[in-house]
Parts: structure tokens; sequence; C-alpha cells
């Protein structure tokens, strides 16, 4: 288990990192195209018809492709008060395991869902640009799917910890680190 935990942790590590730097490349992308409307609009009395659709389109995308990056380093939300009580108690083990399990399943039906709507999408266009909405919701399928690659890893580092009290470092709402891998 333990070559698998590293390979899809050297897998995930680098599958999170471009999905980052495409993130970054969306949200300057982004910025400058509002730069562009907000100048034309306002300065000039002229506007685009395309510059907001494409934004909102690149802002979403942008947060599909950090979403996998939060959930590995444990920037999603939590309840402070009820993991402060159980932090350091053995049960937290099982609490994180059965919390892991039920996101992994959930986003698993939400790469299904999101599939499907993609799916669907490829006979309907935007208005402004005219792209396929399949190629917008593309998005939904590859960002739940990156983040089910990352709770693969932390659902098998949490499993292995159960056989292995201490081998494994994970903080359920923080990230997960091998200890002497």
């Amino acid at each position: 288990m333990d070559a698998t935990i590293r390979a899809l942790g050297f897998v995930n590590s680098w599958l999170t990192r471009v999905a980052g730097w495409l993130a970054t490349a969306l949200l300057f992308g982004m910025l400058g195209i509002v730069i562009v409307h907000v100048f034309y609009r306002y300065v000039l009395a002229d506007s685009f018809g395309w510059t907001e659709e494409l934004s909102r389109t690149m802002m979403v995308w942008m947060a599909f492709l950090y979403f996998p990056t939060a959930h590995r380093y444990g920037m999603n939300v939590s309840l402070d008060l009820f993991v402060a009580a159980i932090q350091d108690r053995p049960i937290m083990r099982y609490v994180g395991l059965a919390i892991e399990l039920s996101v992994f399943v959930m986003l698993c039906g939400a790469i299904w869902l999101g599939w499907g709507l993609m799916s669907r999408a490829g006979t309907s266009f935007t208005l402004a640009l005219q792209l396929p909405l399949s190629y917008v919701y593309a998005i939904m399928p590859i960002g739940f799917g990156l983040v089910a690659l990352v709770s693969l890893e932390r659902l098998l580092r949490l499993f292995a910890n159960l056989f292995h009290p201490g081998r494994y470092t994970v903080n359920v709402f923080g990230s997960s680190t091998a200890s002497g891998s």
C-alpha cells in the first residue's frame, strides 16, 4: 500500500501544481479581459458582448481547477469546534475515514452528474461566443475527477493509519503527508 500511496501522492502533487498554474493563468486572463471591458465601457462608451461571458466562464474554470489544491491542503470548510474536541483522540481516525469516504462517494456522484450534464449540453451554445456549452461544462467532471484523486489518496492514508497508527500523519481537515516514506 505504501507504493500506491506514494505514487498517488506524486501524481496528485503534479496534477494539483499544473491545475494551479492553469487557474492562475485563467485569473490573469480574466483580469485582463475585465480591465479591457471596463475601459471600453466607461472610457470609450462602447462595450463588447463577449467579455462578460468569457470572464464568467474563466472564473468557473479557475474555481474548479483550484478545488483539488484546496482539498489537498485542507483549505476547505470545517467545523473547528467539533474537530478541536476530538482532534487528539483515537476516534478521530475513524471519524476522518468516514468523512473522507463520504466526500469520495459524493465526488464520484458529482463526476457522474457532471459528465451527464456535459454530454447533454453539446447541442446548446453560449450566446456571445457561440461555444458549445459542453466546453463550458467540461470542467465539472475534470475538476471533480482531480479532487476525487486527491480524496482517494487521503482515504488510503487514513485507512493505512488504522492499521499502522502514526505511520501516516493525516490531518482530516489539513494536509496529508507520509511519515518516513
